[in-house]
């Protein structure tokens, strides 16, 4: 009798079982990998345009002063939560950041200046009048919990209203999602 009772492996039957305990699980990833389509995020039916607001001046305090700001307006009629705009995410550069926690109710406009714009790093401010807003991506949680998404491109020259009147210009529409 043996004393290690059991199946015995050679070389060869240890070095086959250690490859397949391998390559199996990594090549069904691989074939999963090609075979799956990637998940789409759902569009968010938005609009934004390169707008003005008017903020405290902190350097004459009572007075106002127009800073140029990106506006998003929400024509559905479903609440967004979560808000976050990214601008000129094409570029070379970094791209840039603002958030809106409490988002944008049904049938309401947000307008966030460009100063409040951070760099992905969170070092960088936007660099307002030396840098063109052209591409801006609006995200924001859907009531179903999605997280809905939207590309813009914005006119190469933007109009950017003398008067803070909120009409001068008008609304960007999404890009269409090929």
């Amino acid at each position: 009798m043996s004393k290690h009772p059991g199946i015995r492996l050679n070389r060869l039957g240890l070095t086959a079982l250690i490859l397949g305990a391998i390559l199996i699980p990594v090549s069904s990833a691989i074939v999963l990998f090609f075979l799956s389509k990637p998940m789409t995020e759902p569009p968010l039916d938005a609009r934004v345009r390169l707008d003005g607001m008017w903020v405290q001046d902190s350097k004459n305090p009572g007075q106002q002063k127009l800073v140029p700001a990106i506006s998003i307006w929400n024509p559905t009629s479903e609440s967004w939560s979560q808000l976050t705009i990214g601008i000129n995410k094409f570029r070379r550069s970094s791209q840039f950041y603002a958030s809106e926690p409490a988002g944008i109710p049904a049938g309401k406009t947000v307008s966030i200046p460009l100063s409040a714009f951070i760099a992905r790093n969170g070092s960088v401010p936007f660099p307002v009048g030396t840098r063109n807003v052209r591409e801006v991506t609006v995200f924001a949680k859907l009531p179903n919990s999605a997280r809905g998404v939207s590309e813009f491109v914005l006119p190469e020259t933007p109009t950017i209203p003398k008067s803070g009147q909120p009409d001068e210009i008008s609304w960007v529409s999404p890009v269409p999602t090929p």
